[in-house]
Protein backbone atom coordinates (compact mmCIF):
# COMPACT_ATOMS: atom_id res chain seq x y z
CA UNK A 1 0.00 0.00 0.00
CA UNK A 2 2.58 2.46 0.83
CA UNK A 3 4.36 2.03 -2.26
CA UNK A 4 1.00 2.68 -3.90
CA UNK A 5 0.87 5.67 -2.43
CA UNK A 6 4.13 6.67 -3.43
CA UNK A 7 3.61 6.14 -7.27
CA UNK A 8 0.62 7.69 -6.71
CA UNK A 9 1.89 10.77 -5.19
CA UNK A 10 2.23 14.19 -6.84
CA UNK A 11 5.62 15.40 -7.79
CA UNK A 12 6.88 18.32 -6.40
CA UNK A 13 7.19 21.34 -8.57
CA UNK A 14 10.16 21.89 -10.07
CA UNK A 15 12.51 24.29 -8.37
CA UNK A 16 14.36 26.62 -10.21
CA UNK A 17 18.34 28.26 -9.19
CA UNK A 18 20.67 30.24 -10.75
CA UNK A 19 23.01 27.86 -12.05
CA UNK A 20 22.30 24.45 -12.91
CA UNK A 21 22.67 22.99 -9.79
CA UNK A 22 24.86 19.86 -10.40
CA UNK A 23 28.60 19.81 -11.00
CA UNK A 24 30.26 19.91 -14.71
CA UNK A 25 32.66 17.20 -15.58
CA UNK A 26 34.32 19.65 -17.48
CA UNK A 27 34.55 23.28 -18.75
CA UNK A 28 36.45 25.74 -20.50
CA UNK A 29 36.70 28.22 -23.26
CA UNK A 30 37.03 27.14 -27.05
CA UNK A 31 39.43 29.72 -28.59
CA UNK A 32 39.21 29.82 -32.89
CA UNK A 33 38.73 32.25 -36.09
CA UNK A 34 35.79 31.83 -36.96
CA UNK A 35 34.32 32.09 -40.48
CA UNK A 36 33.16 35.10 -40.42
CA UNK A 37 36.99 35.81 -39.62
CA UNK A 38 36.55 37.18 -36.22
CA UNK A 39 38.44 35.72 -32.95
CA UNK A 40 35.61 33.70 -31.09
CA UNK A 41 35.55 32.65 -27.18
CA UNK A 42 32.70 29.84 -26.60
CA UNK A 43 32.39 29.60 -23.13
CA UNK A 44 31.18 25.94 -22.11
CA UNK A 45 30.08 23.62 -19.52
CA UNK A 46 29.87 19.64 -19.79
CA UNK A 47 27.53 17.35 -17.57
CA UNK A 48 26.85 13.43 -17.32
CA UNK A 49 29.37 11.08 -18.17
CA UNK A 50 32.02 11.46 -20.81
CA UNK A 51 32.28 8.77 -23.86
CA UNK A 52 28.29 8.17 -23.31
CA UNK A 53 26.89 6.64 -26.33
CA UNK A 54 24.00 9.97 -26.54
CA UNK A 55 25.86 12.93 -26.88
CA UNK A 56 23.44 16.12 -26.62
CA UNK A 57 24.49 19.80 -27.95
CA UNK A 58 21.95 22.44 -26.30
CA UNK A 59 21.73 25.56 -28.54
CA UNK A 60 20.35 28.73 -26.34
CA UNK A 61 18.30 31.30 -28.19
CA UNK A 62 19.18 35.44 -28.25
CA UNK A 63 20.92 36.94 -24.94
CA UNK A 64 19.98 33.99 -23.15
CA UNK A 65 23.19 31.95 -20.84
CA UNK A 66 23.71 28.13 -20.87
CA UNK A 67 22.11 28.35 -17.42
CA UNK A 68 18.49 28.51 -19.12
CA UNK A 69 19.00 24.50 -20.05
CA UNK A 70 18.81 23.87 -16.10
CA UNK A 71 15.74 21.30 -15.92
CA UNK A 72 17.23 19.20 -19.46
CA UNK A 73 20.37 18.98 -18.23
CA UNK A 74 19.50 17.68 -14.75
CA UNK A 75 16.94 15.57 -15.97
CA UNK A 76 19.14 13.78 -18.77
CA UNK A 77 21.99 13.56 -16.48
CA UNK A 78 19.88 11.79 -13.79
CA UNK A 79 18.55 9.39 -16.54
CA UNK A 80 21.87 8.52 -17.24
CA UNK A 81 23.50 7.24 -20.13
CA UNK A 82 24.18 10.77 -21.53
CA UNK A 83 27.26 13.37 -22.44
CA UNK A 84 25.93 16.63 -22.63
CA UNK A 85 27.35 19.94 -23.42
CA UNK A 86 25.83 23.34 -23.35
CA UNK A 87 27.58 27.02 -23.70
CA UNK A 88 26.74 30.49 -24.18
CA UNK A 89 26.47 31.81 -27.41
CA UNK A 90 28.89 34.61 -28.72
CA UNK A 91 28.08 37.97 -27.21
CA UNK A 92 26.37 36.36 -24.34
CA UNK A 93 27.16 35.54 -20.59
CA UNK A 94 30.78 34.85 -20.44
CA UNK A 95 31.85 33.91 -24.16
CA UNK A 96 33.71 36.95 -26.37
CA UNK A 97 31.68 39.71 -28.08
CA UNK A 98 33.16 39.84 -31.65
CA UNK A 99 32.94 43.28 -33.45
CA UNK A 100 30.21 43.83 -36.35
CA UNK A 101 26.75 41.67 -36.97
CA UNK A 102 26.28 37.97 -36.26
CA UNK A 103 24.81 35.87 -38.83
CA UNK A 104 22.89 32.29 -38.53
CA UNK A 105 25.72 31.00 -40.48
CA UNK A 106 29.12 32.14 -38.42
CA UNK A 107 27.03 31.21 -35.34
CA UNK A 108 26.17 27.23 -36.77
CA UNK A 109 30.11 27.21 -37.27
CA UNK A 110 30.80 28.37 -33.67
CA UNK A 111 28.42 25.50 -32.74
CA UNK A 112 30.82 23.07 -35.06
CA UNK A 113 33.77 24.26 -33.96
CA UNK A 114 32.96 23.77 -30.18
CA UNK A 115 32.02 20.00 -30.92
CA UNK A 116 35.30 19.92 -32.75
CA UNK A 117 36.64 21.34 -29.28
CA UNK A 118 35.30 18.55 -27.27
CA UNK A 119 35.64 15.67 -29.94
CA UNK A 120 32.43 15.17 -31.14
CA UNK A 121 32.14 13.78 -34.05
CA UNK A 122 27.94 14.38 -34.17
CA UNK A 123 25.65 14.87 -31.57
CA UNK A 124 22.12 15.47 -31.19
CA UNK A 125 21.27 18.91 -31.47
CA UNK A 126 18.56 20.72 -29.71
CA UNK A 127 18.09 24.40 -30.40
CA UNK A 128 15.36 27.04 -28.71
CA UNK A 129 14.53 30.36 -30.23
CA UNK A 130 17.06 31.57 -32.42
CA UNK A 131 18.95 28.44 -31.23
CA UNK A 132 16.93 26.48 -33.17
CA UNK A 133 17.51 28.79 -36.32
CA UNK A 134 21.50 27.94 -35.67
CA UNK A 135 20.97 24.56 -35.09
CA UNK A 136 18.66 24.10 -38.52
CA UNK A 137 21.77 26.19 -40.17
CA UNK A 138 23.87 23.78 -38.08
CA UNK A 139 22.13 20.93 -39.90
CA UNK A 140 22.15 22.35 -43.24
CA UNK A 141 26.49 23.41 -43.15
CA UNK A 142 27.33 20.10 -41.58
CA UNK A 143 24.72 17.80 -42.11
CA UNK A 144 26.73 14.63 -41.34
CA UNK A 145 27.82 15.89 -37.62
CA UNK A 146 23.82 16.31 -37.05
CA UNK A 147 22.28 13.25 -35.41
CA UNK A 148 19.35 14.55 -34.84
CA UNK A 149 17.73 17.65 -34.48
CA UNK A 150 14.96 19.17 -31.79
CA UNK A 151 13.64 22.55 -32.49
CA UNK A 152 11.89 24.24 -29.64
CA UNK A 153 9.76 27.67 -30.14
CA UNK A 154 11.36 28.21 -33.80
CA UNK A 155 10.90 29.02 -37.16
CA UNK A 156 12.61 29.79 -40.03
CA UNK A 157 13.52 33.27 -39.64
CA UNK A 158 13.81 36.12 -42.08
CA UNK A 159 12.24 39.35 -41.07
CA UNK A 160 9.57 39.33 -44.14
CA UNK A 161 9.48 35.35 -44.27
CA UNK A 162 6.77 34.69 -41.26
CA UNK A 163 5.58 37.77 -39.93
CA UNK A 164 3.71 37.33 -36.53
CA UNK A 165 0.50 38.24 -35.85
CA UNK A 166 -0.97 41.40 -33.45
CA UNK A 167 0.21 40.06 -29.84
CA UNK A 168 3.31 39.05 -31.95
CA UNK A 169 4.17 42.06 -33.48
CA UNK A 170 3.74 43.84 -29.91
CA UNK A 171 6.69 41.99 -28.08
CA UNK A 172 8.58 42.59 -31.42
CA UNK A 173 8.02 46.01 -31.04
CA UNK A 174 9.16 45.93 -26.99
CA UNK A 175 12.36 43.43 -27.63
CA UNK A 176 13.51 46.08 -30.75
CA UNK A 177 12.98 48.78 -28.43
CA UNK A 178 14.81 47.83 -25.41
CA UNK A 179 18.12 49.11 -26.26
CA UNK A 180 16.58 52.67 -26.84
CA UNK A 181 14.98 52.31 -23.53
CA UNK A 182 18.59 51.27 -21.44
CA UNK A 183 19.89 54.52 -22.78
CA UNK A 184 17.13 56.30 -20.69
CA UNK A 185 17.51 57.57 -16.98
CA UNK A 186 17.57 54.65 -14.78
CA UNK A 187 16.46 52.45 -18.41
CA UNK A 188 18.37 49.69 -17.70
CA UNK A 189 16.53 48.29 -15.14
CA UNK A 190 13.13 49.17 -17.35
CA UNK A 191 14.91 47.25 -20.28
CA UNK A 192 15.62 43.92 -18.07
CA UNK A 193 11.91 44.07 -16.74
CA UNK A 194 10.52 44.23 -20.28
CA UNK A 195 13.09 41.63 -21.13
CA UNK A 196 11.99 39.18 -18.23
CA UNK A 197 8.31 39.67 -19.13
CA UNK A 198 8.69 38.89 -22.71
CA UNK A 199 10.42 35.53 -22.02
CA UNK A 200 7.67 34.53 -19.50
CA UNK A 201 4.55 35.28 -21.47
CA UNK A 202 6.69 33.97 -25.19
CA UNK A 203 7.56 30.80 -23.63
CA UNK A 204 5.57 29.66 -20.94
CA UNK A 205 2.15 29.08 -20.24
CA UNK A 206 0.37 30.89 -17.25
CA UNK A 207 -0.42 27.59 -15.61
CA UNK A 208 3.41 26.45 -15.73
CA UNK A 209 4.18 29.55 -13.71
CA UNK A 210 2.19 28.99 -11.09
CA UNK A 211 2.84 25.69 -10.71
CA UNK A 212 6.65 25.95 -10.06
CA UNK A 213 7.71 25.82 -6.41
CA UNK A 214 8.81 29.09 -5.11
CA UNK A 215 12.65 29.52 -4.26
CA UNK A 216 14.44 31.06 -1.32
CA UNK A 217 14.65 33.95 -0.77
CA UNK A 218 12.20 35.46 -2.95
CA UNK A 219 9.08 33.43 -2.06
CA UNK A 220 6.87 36.50 -3.34
CA UNK A 221 8.21 36.27 -6.74
CA UNK A 222 7.27 34.40 -9.35
CA UNK A 223 10.40 31.78 -9.90
CA UNK A 224 10.89 32.16 -13.61
CA UNK A 225 10.74 35.77 -13.56
CA UNK A 226 13.67 35.57 -10.56
CA UNK A 227 15.58 33.04 -12.84
CA UNK A 228 15.58 35.51 -15.64
CA UNK A 229 16.39 38.48 -14.23
CA UNK A 230 19.44 36.93 -12.74
CA UNK A 231 20.03 35.07 -15.96
CA UNK A 232 20.13 38.30 -17.96
CA UNK A 233 22.27 39.54 -15.67
CA UNK A 234 25.28 37.06 -17.34
CA UNK A 235 24.27 38.76 -21.02
CA UNK A 236 25.64 41.67 -22.48
CA UNK A 237 23.50 44.59 -22.95
CA UNK A 238 22.35 47.01 -26.02
CA UNK A 239 25.40 45.89 -28.36
CA UNK A 240 25.50 42.19 -28.69
CA UNK A 241 21.97 41.97 -28.53
CA UNK A 242 21.52 43.92 -31.83
CA UNK A 243 24.53 42.18 -32.93
CA UNK A 244 22.94 38.49 -32.95
CA UNK A 245 18.80 39.98 -33.30
CA UNK A 246 20.37 40.48 -37.29
CA UNK A 247 21.59 37.10 -37.06
CA UNK A 248 17.25 36.03 -36.40
CA UNK A 249 16.83 38.21 -39.49
CA UNK A 250 19.61 36.49 -41.93
CA UNK A 251 18.48 33.20 -41.46
CA UNK A 252 15.72 33.42 -44.46
CA UNK A 253 18.00 34.68 -46.41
Amino acid sequence: AAATAAATAPRPPPRLTRDIAIRPTAHGHAEFRATDGHDVSLHWKRFGRKGAPTRVLFIMGLAASHNAWQAQVERLVAQGGCDVVVFDNRGTGASSTPPGGYTTDAMASDAARLMDHVQWRDAHIVGFSMGGMIAMKLAALHAPRVRSLCLISTHLGGFFFRLPGPKGLSNLLQILAAPLVRRLPAGRRLASRMRAHLDLRCHFTPSFLNSVSLPPPTPRRRPLRWAFKRISRAARAAAPFSRASRAVRSLGR
